[in-house]
């Protein structure tokens, strides 16, 4: 049995084009308001590749956060 990955969310300022959004395939990304909320299961080192995508991106980062319990479903 392996363990679960934890769940994490990225929130990032303003709504992402389809170009960018593209950067994030396999992830749940979701706009609300004026944020991009893009939440996954993945260990550090994908946190740490996601983070460094982000910043090479030029896009702003609001906050991101480890979630408890169970992977979220995303509301699109």
């Amino acid at each position: 049995m392996t363990a679960q990955q934890p769940v994490y969310e990225i929130i990032i300022e303003g709504q992402l084009d389809a170009t960018s959004a593209a950067a994030f395939t396999g992830l749940d990304v979701t706009c609300r308001d004026q944020v991009t909320i893009i939440s996954g299961e993945f260990d550090q080192a994908a946190l740490h590749g996601l983070l460094e995508r982000i910043w090479l991106l030029g896009l702003d980062l609001v906050e991101a956060r480890r979630l408890t319990g169970t992977r979220r479903r995303a509301v699109h």
